[in-house]
């Protein structure tokens, strides 16, 4: 049985043994800085594959520790990942798909994005008996997800609204581009780019920067883009257009417009006569016009989200006669006038004509009675005649019209109010070779 005396001194030694422990534990805990930024741990390769394998290995130190302890985010006991003893070459745990070699450095096989993490080294450096730390982030990538893109106003009006379009992932650690397509990266003053290349800011935007956008993520294994996105911009309408832009119609005819306007959404259009509404469609029929539709018709249109309108105007004249429209007596009007104007041209001829070649022939074609004419002189006379009459119709754009009828008589001489004398002097002498041969033989 010990003595009282001795019980103090063991528990003095007990006591001294705690502390000797505590300072060994306390000096094993302290890193040095030299130690630390001397050694370095380096991914090989630089970066992780999900499903290849990497290796963390450890650079700068020059002596074998004792073991090796590899942690995660923090050197806690409770973020430890492995232990290495390099005496007995064994880990724990040894069922771990971590594995760590002799000169410490980790594997990490069949890789995943969750392997993305800070990786800490902790061993006792043999000559200080000082702990040495190093730290290391591992990235580890995969492929991609199609990005899209989100705008912040589905609809802006031209020149009014300000919208921003944003390039969205669920895919961490890439590098985003938005980029105009066919143009490459916005560089009008109004368009912004964010820091990162993720977001496009367009003030004030126009028609002209509707698109299409498309952005694209990357990371070191992978490069992956969007589907092309365009804006829906709301603008105009502009100035509209009317056609036909030949508004000439005869009395009886269809009145047909088509208006047309550039717009988004499609405008709303209204025609209007004379300032009085008439239909609100973009195309305007108006069967059997008649000289009442003569005036000013006006198409306009209108935008009900940009609160916008323009119109255009178009002048319309109905014509009072057609070629189908003239009466007989206005068709016979129409060719004794042209007929006449042709008589005094055709008289010149004959005068000229005769004071060239010295004949005096006017006084033998009074003498002849109209009546007395050969059939086939008749013939050719009444060719002449309809052959003038359809000149002078076809002259004003009325065709020609079977005004005579098919056999001459004397009964179509005297509705032009004519004479075969008259007659003889509006045609050719040159042309006619019945004037010719009875020139000739007089």
């Amino acid at each position: 049985m010990e003595s009282p005396s001795q019980t103090p001194h063991s528990g003095s030694s007990l006591w001294k043994g705690i502390l000797i422990t505590a300072s060994i534990i306390s000096s094993w805990i302290q890193p040095t800085s030299v130690q630390s930024d001397s050694i370095s741990i380096v991914p090989k390769p630089p970066y992780g594959t999900v499903g290849s394998s990497v290796i963390l290995d450890i650079l700068g130190s020059s002596e074998q520790p004792p073991s090796y302890t590899w942690y995660r985010r923090t050197n806690d006991p409770y973020d430890q990942i492995v232990f290495y003893s390099v005496a007995t070459g064994e880990q724990t745990p040894p069922q771990s798909r971590l594995k760590v070699f002799s000169n410490g450095s980790l594997l990490i096989p069949d890789l995943t994005l969750s392997d993305t993490d800070d990786y800490l080294v902790l061993f006792l450096n043999s000559s200080s008996a000082l702990i040495a730390t190093a730290r290391v982030h591992l990235a580890v990538y995969g492929p991609l997800s199609k990005p899209t893109i989100s705008s912040t106003n589905m609809a802006p009006v031209e020149n009014k609204d300000t919208v921003s379009l944003t390039c969205q992932s669920e895919s961490q650690d890439v590098t985003y581009l938005v980029w105009f397509i066919n143009q490459g990266s916005p560089a009008d003053d109004r368009i912004l780019l964010s820091l990162d290349n993720r977001t496009v800011t367009i003030t004030k935007a126009t028609r002209e920067n509707q698109g299409p956008y498309q952005c694209e993520i990357r990371n070191p294994v992978d490069v992956t883009r969007s589907d092309p996105f365009t804006l829906n911009f709301a603008y105009g309408p502009d100035t509209p257009m009317i056609v036909p832009t030949d508004t000439h119609y005869p009395v009886g005819a269809t009145l047909e417009l088509s208006c047309s306007a550039d717009s988004n959404p499609p405008a709303q259009y209204t025609w209007l006569f004379s300032g009085m509404e008439m239909v609100s469609t973009s195309q305007l029929s108006i069967p059997n016009v008649n000289l009442n539709d003569t005036g000013t018709y006006t198409c306009n249109a209108s935008n009900s989200i940009t609160g916008l309108s323009s119109s255009k105007d178009i002048s319309v004249t109905i014509l009072e006669y057609n070629g189908s429209s003239l009466s007989g007596g206005a068709m016979a009007g129409t060719v004794i006038g042209v007929l006449v104007g042709m008589a005094l041209i055709g008289t010149l001829i004959y005068f000229l004509f005769y004071r060239k070649t010295g004949r005096a022939s006017k006084d033998h074609l009074s003498e002849k009675n109209p009546s007395a004419l050969k059939h086939g002189e008749d013939t050719i006379l009444y060719e002449n005649i309809v052959h003038l009459k359809d000149s002078a119709l076809s002259a004003q754009g009325l065709g020609s019209s079977p005004a005579f009828p098919e056999v001459p008589s004397e009964s179509a001489y005297q509705a032009l109010d004519m004479t075969r004398v008259d007659i003889y002097a509006k045609i050719d002498p040159w042309k006619n070779p019945q004037i010719q041969e009875r020139e000739e033989g007089s």
